[in-house]
């Protein structure tokens, strides 16, 4: 069996060490590159001589370079040799959404938005009709984007397409830990345990417990500190509210039995006291700092300052799979600064299908993604290749069934945290997800349980539900 696992990151290694794919198939002989062609700068289409050339991005920060100092990033470069321009209207987080509304109400309306960055853009202000879909700009058949057709077909409405994904966001959950750590304490190696198949809920509280019980003396230990109650139920596949097909609407999935599950696993993690209650930690150093086993962060939280240091032997793995799930679950994350909505009455078709194609190029071109990775080990050096697989590549192969939690754009009640009305600046369908790790002060301190935050919001989920979905139909009769 050890030769098998030390066979097996080897040969993870080597494939990180000759090419990194963002959307990559771990199978040899069916991998990312044999189903798809890799398109190259040419298959960008230019703007016609004539046409509009200049888009109105609008956001809370300039996808242009700001500084001297500041590097033009690949897709502007693209644009820029194509002919094309982006004019910078700035806004901040909470404004986004009220700014885009009164300038389409206003018949001026910008060319673009970041997708979900400040916004509830699916389904919520689709219904609203913010965007436009993209069918007329992208083909989801060509060789530029047909990767990316399974994961633009999970953000269809009325069979039209919204979304043009060109590359994942980088807030995958990873559990980060100190191999040298391990080590010394006599613990199995979660890598190896994921290797084998074995990395699931119960090798990771076990893992956790035993270190916890290692403690001497005064010293407090805890097995866990960051986003993990999240990723925990979506392992299970399922989600808090979830698209009925049969039905065609947004439906209350919160008696699922799986979740319960979820919920139940979280609710006894938190109680045995491996969950670890500090503040915002960061990062995987501050995290190790005060003797925590795992930091669950995406890997943004290990780069540059917070890179591992030379002497360092860090590693990380995807978050425990569910061992009563067929398959390995996690959330689909889009929600970065170039996958960008077309907002609707923008007419600027030729210079948005062209601005798309730069960006999903830039994120899918070889001699980018080599260059790309040169540079993450200059600024970070102390990273092993097989971090590096597990974080860039691993992650994104087809191990794992991605999901996408509708919950997170209903309602500005149900989704959006800035609406928060708790103590903890969530909306509901957000703060479900953490409930039974946190405690009912105002009740004398207990824990809450499943049944209680159940209880407490499915009243409120319904009537969100039933004023959503009664919009949802009247946009689908309107868009048939």
């Amino acid at each position: 069996m050890k030769l098998t696992k030390r066979l097996l990151a080897a040969l993870l290694a080597l494939a990180a060490a000759v090419s990194v794919t963002g959307c990559s198939n771990s199978k040899k002989d069916d991998s990312y590159q044999d189903k798809v062609k890799v398109p190259s700068t040419d298959a960008i289409a230019e703007i016609p001589e004539g046409a509009e050339n200049t888009l109105q991005y609008l956001g809370i920060s300039d996808l242009n370079p700001t500084s001297d100092a500041q590097e033009k990033s690949v897709e502007m470069t693209l644009f820029n040799d194509k002919g094309g321009k982006v004019e910078y209207i700035k806004t901040d987080q909470r404004g986004l959404s009220s700014k885009l509304s009164s300038l389409i109400l206003a018949d001026t309306p910008p060319d673009m938005v970041s997708y979900g960055i400040g916004i509830m853009v699916y389904p919520c202000n689709i219904v609203k009709g913010l965007f436009q879909p993209v069918d007329e700009i992208v083909d989801f058949n060509s060789d530029i984007w047909s990767d990316m057709k399974p994961i633009a077909d999970q953000f269809t409405i009325a069979g039209k397409h919204y979304v043009a994904p060109t590359s994942f966001g980088d807030t995958v959950p990873l559990m980060f830990y100190d191999k040298k750590v391990i080590a010394n304490e006599g613990l199995a190696d979660p890598y190896e345990l994921y290797l084998d198949g074995e990395w699931d809920w119960n090798a990771c509280t076990d893992i956790m417990t035993e270190y916890v019980s290692n403690a001497t003396g005064d010293e407090e230990r805890y097995g866990v500190w960051g986003w993990f109650p999240e990723p925990i139920f979506t392992t299970t596949g399922t989600t808090i509210i979830k698209y009925d097909e049969k039905k065609d609407e947004y439906v209350n999935n919160s008696n699922d039995p799986n979740l319960e599950r979820a919920a139940n696993y979280l609710y006894n993690i938190e109680k045995d006291g491996l969950i670890n209650p500090e503040g915002w930690l960061g990062n995987p150093k501050s995290t190790f700092e005060h003797n925590t086993l795992f930091c669950s962060l995406g890997r943004w939280a290990a780069v540059t300052n917070n890179a591992p240091q030379a002497g360092d032997d860090w590693m990380c793995v995807p978050i425990p799979k569910d061992p009563n799930s067929d398959k390995y679950y996690r959330a689909l994350d889009i929600t970065v600064p170039t996958n960008t909505m077309w907002i609707a009455g923008s007419t600027k078709k030729e210079a948005m299908k062209c601005w798309l194609e730069c960006c999903k190029v830039a994120n899918t071109n070889e001699e980018y993604k080599k260059a790309n990775k040169e540079k993450f080990f200059e600024n970070a050096p102390n990273w092993s290749e097989e971090m590096y697989n597990m974080a860039f590549e691993e992650v994104f192969s087809d191990k794992f069934t991605l999901i996408f939690d509708p919950g997170t754009g209903i309602s500005s009640e149900l989704s959006d945290d800035s609406a928060a009305q708790n103590a903890e600046g969530k909306a509901i369908n957000q703060y479900m997800y953490l409930a039974t790790t946190k405690y009912d002060y105002a009740s004398g301190g207990a824990q809450f349980t499943w049944s209680q935050i159940r209880q407490k919001y499915s009243a409120t989920i319904d009537s969100e539900l039933k004023k959503f979905n009664k919009s949802y139909k009247e946009f689908l009769k309107k868009n048939k």
